[in-house]
């Protein structure tokens, strides 16, 4: 049985390296050894991100019978997250559809980036509530992405008294209404800063009085994040890439993830903030979103001044 079910997006990510926003035109530009086609999203980035620290999770997704496709398939039979050939029905969450979501994502020197998504069929698509009621039984928490498709799983993950985590990813304030389902039913909450229209701990405090969330944590790129606890003042962490910046695509991915388990193995939001810093700064240090961290390098990372290890520039 998994430890965590994680139901979002999985899509095929184009990569492409930009001199600067905003970009200008050049009818052909060579990136020689630059641009990457990979497995992606949301959904994808979390799940394999608690896997390799260590946390057993399954994936609820749908993924298209398309070239697209065959590119995802591959890398989640690489990870172990497909179904196939599998003990115990792991797996058995990632579910056929016609064609694959996919996007292109830009990105510039210093590791901005900007994503551009076609989410296809998922864009309108429906997952069966009892596939995902039988992915639940006997995990301790249920990562439930704000695609679409997942608002209708939000009910059955409460009906089975599964812990809800949410990623609002880049809302302007509390009151966002889309992401209100989801709000209204976590008790994690994740959002970055990038397009608050309030300060990040006045998001917070507005996120702790309206819903029933327990935690707050809040991305703020290169300041860090902010996390807040219900009746406790917030508290700030620096930013830490022990690796440098090279480019910041699923970096709210890998905090959400490494938060979620380093919280799920110590029940102290303090301890999983602080590690949780040092996943997501891993992440930006290397091109894409494939995982590169492990539990003993962020153990590795702790033990050295600063969270660098020496021997890093």
């Amino acid at each position: 049985m998994p430890d965590v079910v994680v139901a979002g997006v999985v899509n095929v990510q184009q990569t492409v390296p930009v001199d600067g926003f905003p970009v200008a035109y050049a009818p052909v530009r060579y990136a020689t050894g630059r641009l990457r086609l990979a497995a992606s999203g949301v959904g994808l980035n979390v799940a394999r991100t608690l896997a390799a620290l260590g946390t057993q999770a399954t994936l609820a997704t749908l993924v298209g019978d398309d070239p697209a496709g065959m590119v995802i398939r591959a890398e989640l039979r690489r990870l172990g997250l497909l179904g196939e050939d599998e003990s115990g029905g792991r797996g058995a969450g990632v579910l056929p559809t016609t064609n694959s979501a996919m996007s292109a994502v830009l990105v510039d020197p210093h590791g901005t980036r900007q994503v551009h998504t076609d989410l296809a069929d998922l864009a309108t698509a429906r997952y069966p509530p009892s596939v995902f009621r039988d992915l639940l039984a006997g995990a301790r928490l249920a990562v439930l992405t704000t695609a679409g498709f997942v608002r209708d799983l939000i009910p059955v993950a409460q009906a089975a008294g599964v812990p809800i985590a949410v990623d609002v990813q880049t809302i302007e304030d509390a009151s966002d209404a889309y992401s209100r389902p989801w709000l209204a039913a976590a008790t994690i909450v994740f959002c970055s800063a990038e397009r608050l229209t309030a300060s990040p701990a006045d998001t917070a405090a507005a996120l702790l009085s309206r819903y029933p969330a327990r935690i707050v944590l809040l991305g703020m790129g290169g300041d860090g994040c902010l996390l807040a606890v219900r009746d406790r003042p917030p508290r700030r962490l620096p930013a830490l890439a022990p690796h440098g910046v090279l480019d910041t695509t699923g970096a709210g991915d890998a905090l959400c993830a490494g938060f979620l388990h380093y919280w799920l193995a110590t029940g102290d939001p303090d301890a999983a903030a602080r590690r949780a810093v040092l996943v997501a700064g891993c992440a930006v240090g290397s091109a894409g979103t494939a995982v590169h961290v492990t539990a003993g390098h962020i153990d590795d990372l702790l033990r050295a001044p600063g969270g660098r290890p020496s021997g890093v520039g």
